[in-house]
C-alpha cells in the first residue's frame, strides 16, 4: 500500500446549500430537513479528516480526489473511497487489478453494502489490512464492447439498456445460446451477482450468492401485442455464455451502475455482454 486514492464523494448539503446556484430558488425545505442535510454533511467530512489522519500516521502516501475529476486510476495500487455505494460504483468500474476498500462516511444515512469499514473503526480496518489479516473477495464484473466501435465499458452491478425517454418504447433483438428475439418493452436489465439484489431483483430477477460469476438478464415489461408470446424473459446464464443486443431505437442508452456513466446506443448498434476478464478485488477485514 505504497499509493492511495482516496475517492470522495461531494455532499448533497455541499451541492445544493453551499453552492446555491444549484439550488431552486423557490424550494423552501423545513429547518430540519436542512438540519438532515448538515449532519450528514458533517459526519461526511469528520470521516475523511479521520482518514487523512490514520493515513499520515501510518506514513502511506495516499492523494484525495472527488467523483467529477478525472482520474488515472493505474497508478494506485489500492483505491479507498469514501461515501456509500455510489461512490464505490464509481471507482469499481475503473480499477483493473488493485484492491479497493469501501469505507461508509455515515452509515445512518448512507447504503454501504460494499463498504468495509467506517469512520470509528477505519484505524483498526487499516492495521488489519497492514498486517495482511484480510480477505480479497473476487466480485465478477460486466464487460460491454461494441461491435463498431472500440469502446469497452466495465459495470460492477448492472446495465439498464432502454431508450433514453423513460416514457418511450425500447425496441431491441436480443440474441443468446444462438437464439434471437425481436423485443419491444421498457428496457432490459444484465446484471452480475454484485447486483442481482438491486434493480434487477424488483423486476423479477433471482438473488445471486455474491461470489458467482453468473450473469442474468431480465426484460422490463415487455409488451406483446399482436405477436406470439416472447421466449427471451429472462434467466441466469453460465459464466462462459454472452449477449448480443441490437438496437432498433433511434435514441437508445446504455446505463451502467445507475445513471452517472451513459452511452449512446442509436438504431444499427450493437453490443455483447459478458464476463470482465479481470474480477475486482474488494477487501474484507477477517472478524
Amino acid at each position: 500500500m505504497r499509493n492511495v486514492l482516496l475517492l470522495c464523494k461531494i455532499s448533497a448539503y455541499q451541492t445544493y446549500f453551499r453552492n446555491q446556484k444549484n439550488f431552486p430558488k423557490h424550494i423552501r425545505l423545513q429547518e430540519n430537513e436542512l438540519e438532515r442535510f448538515q449532519r450528514t454533511h458533517v459526519r461526511h467530512n469528520q470521516t475523511i479528516m479521520e482518514i487523512e489522519r490514520v493515513l499520515a500516521a501510518r506514513g502511506i502516501r495516499y492523494r484525495k480526489a472527488t467523483r467529477k475529476e478525472a482520474i488515472d486510476y493505474s497508478r494506485y495500487d489500492c483505491v479507498m473511497t469514501v461515501g456509500g455505494d455510489g461512490t464505490f460504483l464509481e471507482a469499481a468500474g475503473q480499477v483493473s487489478e488493485q484492491l479497493i476498500l469501501g469505507i461508509n462516511s455515515d452509515p445512518e444515512w448512507s447504503v454501504g453494502r460494499f463498504c468495509t469499514a467506517e469512520g470509528n473503526n477505519f484505524s483498526k480496518v487499516l492495521d488489519k489490512i497492514l498486517r495482511n489479516q484480510y480477505l480479497p473477495v473476487a466480485l465478477q464484473r460486466l464487460r460491454v464492447r461494441f461491435k463498431y466501435q472500440r469502446l469497452t465499458i466495465c459495470a460492477l452491478n448492472d446495465l439498464l439498456i432502454c431508450h433514453k425517454n423513460p416514457a418511450a418504447m425500447s425496441r431491441y433483438c436480443l440474441t443468446i445460446k444462438g437464439f434471437e428475439e425481436e423485443q419491444r418493452s421498457s428496457g432490459i436489465w444484465i446484471a452480475t451477482a454484485a447486483g442481482s439484489t438491486g434493480a434487477i431483483h424488483s423486476a423479477g430477477g433471482k438473488v445471486l450468492v455474491l461470489t458467482s460469476k453468473q450473469l442474468q438478464y431480465r426484460p422490463r415489461e415487455l409488451y406483446d401485442g399482436r405477436r406470439a408470446r416472447y421466449r427471451l424473459k429472462g434467466a441466469v446464464l453460465a459464466p462462459s455464455q454472452d449477449i448480443k443486443i441490437f438496437s432498433l431505437m433511434k435514441d437508445g442508452a446504455i446505463y451502467v451502475d445507475g445513471f452517472h456513466h451513459h452511452y449512446p446506443f442509436h438504431f444499427g448498434d450493437e453490443v455483447k455482454v459478458d464476463r470482465f476478464p479481470r474480477p475486482l478485488n474488494l477487501i474484507k477485514v477477517k472478524p
